[in-house]
């Protein structure tokens, strides 16, 4: 498991330095919030990657909430039980609708 050095933000990507890579999560800004698709990613990284993006965001005080777009509601809920006051979580019923809600 690749710890976790660093978390940026770029202009199209939140860029997270591992020890041995770089993960870029692709973000679209909509209205007041970041929406940030992580529907391929399993259980444990995309709810260790929510908390950590939603905590730096919030530790920097961003002015736009996060919202993830999940794959299931076990990981919409495994991020939601710690009522981060700057995320939403949004289940992707299908591709199509992914990034148009």
């Amino acid at each position: 498991m690749d710890i976790i050095k660093e978390i940026q933000l770029s202009k199209n990507d939140f860029i997270i330095v591992l020890e041995s890579a770089s993960l870029k999560l692709p973000y679209k800004t909509m209205q007041d919030k970041y929406v940030i698709d992580i529907s391929s990613l399993n259980l444990i990284d995309a709810t260790k990657y929510a908390i950590l993006c939603s905590t730096y965001c919030f530790i920097k005080n961003f002015k736009k909430k996060i919202c993830w777009l999940v794959a299931d509601e076990e990981i919409k809920r495994a991020i939601s039980i710690l009522r981060l006051k700057n995320t939403e979580q949004k289940v992707i019923i299908n591709k199509e609708a992914k990034m148009a809600s």
